[in-house]
């Protein structure tokens, strides 16, 4: 078989198949737990994070590991609209969004809020010019998707970003296709929020992240335990 649908799904690499083999067998202690097997999972859980941070160029605190990229989309805009809807209830973003994103915006519309989708033209990108004329007074978040998953534009976001934070306003990225196949610095960009999918790039299924900036606190979007930095409850 020649396979041709790597947008979809990646093979996971050997290297990861050996980790997950040693971690499964070896390491399978909880994280949270302070017996040795225990420590030893939280000191490899600190070196996983420190890897996916500097492949961000961002701090290891501020990567907070999700199911996947479709949770840390879930949990950059529900959680950023509920804390910010005081400011306002208006959200930008475009039309060719992954699913994730619309199907949230969706739920939002029926929340209360209101989206404005950007136009699309016809090299596959977005004009910063349009995202200017469409931020008003009550716009309270931005996303927009860094790398398209069905055609491949890469989107102007370092400068969507810089015009977000000239008018105070939150700018999250869909970064799933994106993370892996091109070179990412968030300190760059200046985003906010950045979600991230590891089986897009030889990683296992059901494990991805979520980047929050330094003072960028949204809702939880899971309540439980106090992992992930009282952030994200669940077994990591």
């Amino acid at each position: 078989m020649i396979y041709l649908d790597n947008s979809a799904t990646t093979q996971p690499s050997k290297v990861c198949v050996d980790t997950m083999t040693e971690l499964l067998t070896c390491a399978w202690g909880n994280p949270s737990s302070v017996h040795a097997l225990g420590i030893d999972a939280e000191k490899r859980l600190k070196a996983a994070r420190a890897q996916v941070a500097q492949a961000l160029g961002a701090e290891p605190e501020r990567v907070f590991f999700t199911s996947g990229g479709t949770e840390a989309d879930n949990w950059a805009l529900k959680g950023a609209a509920q804390l910010r809807r005081d400011k306002g209830r208006h959200i930008i973003s475009t039309p060719f969004e992954h699913h994730a994103i619309l199907h949230s915006l969706e739920t939002l519309e029926k929340e209360g809020f209101e989206i404005t989708y950007l136009p699309v033209y016809e090299n596959g990108r977005v004009r910063v010019e349009d995202l200017v004329a469409a931020i008003r007074p009550d716009t309270a978040l931005v996303t927009v998707m860094m790398a398209n998953n069905e055609i491949g534009t890469i989107q102007p976001i370092k400068e969507i970003a810089a015009v977000c934070k000239k008018h105070g306003v939150w700018c999250h990225t869909d970064a799933v296709q994106a993370v892996g196949a091109i070179p990412i610095d968030v300190q760059d960009l200046g985003v906010d929020m950045l979600s991230m999918s590891g089986h897009k790039f030889n990683a296992p299924k059901g494990i991805g992240a979520l980047y929050i900036r330094r003072g960028i606190l949204p809702y939880n979007l899971i309540d439980g335990g106090g992992q992930e930095g009282r952030r994200r409850a669940g077994t990591e």
